[in-house]
């Protein structure tokens, strides 16, 4: 069984470990960086391809690679690449894989930053307020792009002037729409994740919690130690979500904040994908990846969630080099 992994970052990363060993399966990343970490991974062939955001010569390049290498699985595990997929789609590209075909519009909605809080306040979810002009904002408040991840553009804002400036250096440097929204008070350890994972039937076929213990930023994004968790309460609040908006197809994961105060939970952002650090699943027993697989390949999966008697193992992300010897470059 060939498997092409699109992207070789973290959730990509994620894939290689928990998958490495079996021998049923034969591992292709493709990234549009040959700096990617996940290329060099033990175990996998290397492809470049062209950005996913340049469609055309990214579904060529796709195209070429499933031929050549006859490919079976496709699963996108970044957010560029999940919108590549998303959008060839929509246009009606059907390559000769097994992937997960989710609800375009559906997509649209959970990831866009704005769209999504819109749509929850209106099925009468609590969420962040979103501010509908500058004269609104009440301060500290939240500058953002509505569809870039990996906490990229965003801010913290004080006061009207600081507003002003980070708004225009959002519009600067990013395209499309900017989010004005409420700040949910919380420091470095208010940062929970809530992943499901839905079959090609749209069942739940696993759920996990995880607290990011140390963050990228001191106010949340990306988590770079942490653990899992039993959070009922959370793991229910997510799949009210994902229903209230018509359900979903593979995995994706909420990203909440956790308020200082109250202690309630507020949606931040959902990334339509397994979360970078989704390998402390697997290492507390929950092995996500090959349930992707399963679910792909055989249209089933033993349900994942947290088992009480399991010893718990936590994370802290690491950085190494490791050279390659032989490339296979599709982008030639």
């Amino acid at each position: 069984m060939n498997v092409l992994i699109l992207s070789a970052t973290a959730s990509a990363i994620n894939y290689q470990k928990a998958l490495a060993g079996r021998r049923d399966l034969r591992l292709f990343f493709a990234d549009a960086s040959r700096y990617a970490g996940g290329l060099y991974g033990a175990g996998v062939t290397p492809l470049l391809l062209p950005r996913a955001r340049s469609l055309d010569r990214y579904q060529e390049a796709l195209d070429a690679a499933i031929k050549r290498h006859g490919i079976d699985l496709l699963i996108p595990t970044s957010d560029h690449d999940m919108e590549g997929v998303m959008e060839l789609q929509r246009r009606g590209w059907t390559p000769p894989v097994s992937m997960f075909r989710p609800d375009y519009d559906i997509y649209r909605t959970l990831t866009h930053k704005a769209l999504l809080m819109q749509a929850l306040a209106e099925k009468g979810f609590e969420t962040p307020r979103v501010y509908s002009r500058p004269d609104e904002v009440e301060f500290p408040a939240v500058v953002k792009p509505c569809r870039e991840g990996g906490s990229k553009g965003v801010w913290i804002v004080h006061d009207r002037a600081e507003l002003h400036d980070r708004l225009n250096q959002v519009r600067h440097s990013f395209k499309g729409d900017v989010v004005l929204q409420q700040y949910i008070p919380g420091d470095t350890g208010s940062i929970y994740v809530a992943l499901l994972l839905f079959g090609q039937d749209g069942k739940l076929y696993g759920e996990a919690a995880s607290h990011s213990h140390l963050t990228f930023m001191t106010w949340g994004g990306g988590g770079n130690a942490g653990a899992v968790v039993e959070e009922p309460e959370l793991l229910d609040q997510a799949k009210r979500i994902i229903a209230a908006l018509g359900g979903w197809r593979g995995p994706v994961n909420l990203e909440f904040k956790r308020h200082e105060q109250n202690r309630r939970f507020y949606l931040l952002e959902v990334n339509c994908r397994l979360n970078g650090y989704s390998y402390v699943y697997t290492m507390n027993g929950m092995n996500f990846p090959a349930a992707v697989v399963d679910l792909l390949q055989k249209q089933r999966t033993e349900f994942l969630r947290l088992r009480p008697d399991e010893p718990r193992r936590n994370f802290v992300v690491g950085f190494r080099e490791c050279p390659v010897e032989d490339w296979c470059d599709d982008a030639a």
